[in-house]
């Protein structure tokens, strides 16, 4: 399976920033927290997805044949001396920058059972000095796949817990998530571009400078390989001061239009 990238971190970051000027239009609006707040979500958004596809594409195999820009970065190793299988993901003691002008270093440690595709088998992915330009990431994720739904997908239970450290070691992002991503077309067929999924969940977390935010899918968010853009589906951002906003994406057709609702507003915007 080729997994999709999730958008949601340039959408929050281009939606916010569109309807900065429009903001006025709701009554009472509360002054906005700094412009950090939206880049620190974006970013722990942006590090979770990696880690997940990190995490899957090992379950299918050694992700350093993959065509994913960044893993010609990877040395890849296997221990299968323990109760589980581990997979080492090393990107070396010193900055590797990828095709995608990130640099990575450290490792992460993927814990796979026999048949990582029974329905109940738990794949883990703990970081080791994992760092992203040089944001230190601490904390795992687990991957539970749960075999197939009533409309015969497959799909996984996912849990993150993320803290984010910046390159000072002075100020601290965290991440918790829990979604469920559900293998919608292209099961089976070995054929990585016909591929979607479709995820729901949550998110709650808190930025560097202490603003507590939390995310909610509405409408599952679908994702398809031969589009660069979330097709469908809607979630709620909630950062206090601000109302919250309603991120909604249509209904299925590839393309770059979205929109946002805030205090009964709706505002269009190109992803």
């Amino acid at each position: 399976m080729k997994t999709p990238k999730i958008l949601l971190p340039a959408l929050l970051v281009a939606g916010l920033a569109s309807c900065q000027k429009d903001d006025s239009k709701a009554a009472n609006t509360p002054e906005k927290p700094e412009a950090a707040t939206t880049d620190d979500i974006a970013m722990s958004m942006n590090i979770d997805d990696e880690i997940t596809n990190l995490g899957q594409m090992t379950m299918e195999g050694n992700p350093s044949k993959k065509s994913t820009s960044w893993l010609n970065c990877i040395t890849y190793t296997i221990d299968t001396t323990g109760a589980k299988t581990e997979v080492t993901l090393d990107f070396g003691a010193t900055n590797c920058a990828g095709s995608d002008g990130k640099n990575r270093r450290g490792k992460l440690i993927v814990s796979l059972e026999d048949d990582p595709f029974d329905a109940g088998s738990v794949t883990t992915v703990t970081s080791d000095g994992y760092t992203v330009d040089d944001y230190e990431i601490i904390g795992a994720k687990s991957m539970t796949f749960q075999g197939l739904n009533n409309d015969g997908d497959p799909y996984f239970d996912i849990n993150s817990a993320l803290a984010i450290v910046d390159p000072t070691q002075q100020d601290t992002i965290t991440w918790n998530s829990t979604q469920t991503r559900v293998w919608t077309d292209g099961f089976g067929n070995l054929n990585p571009h016909d591929n979607a999924v479709e995820v729901t969940g949550t998110a709650d977390g808190k930025t560097a400078t202490g603003i507590n935010y939390d995310i909610t899918i509405i409408d599952p968010l679908r994702v398809e390989a031969g589009c660069n853009y979330i097709v469908s589906g809607s979630f709620n951002l909630s950062v206090a001061p601000l109302p919250d906003r309603l991120f909604d994406y249509g209904n299925g057709v590839c393309d770059r239009k979205a929109t946002i609702t805030i205090s009964g507003f709706t505002f269009s915007f190109l992803m």
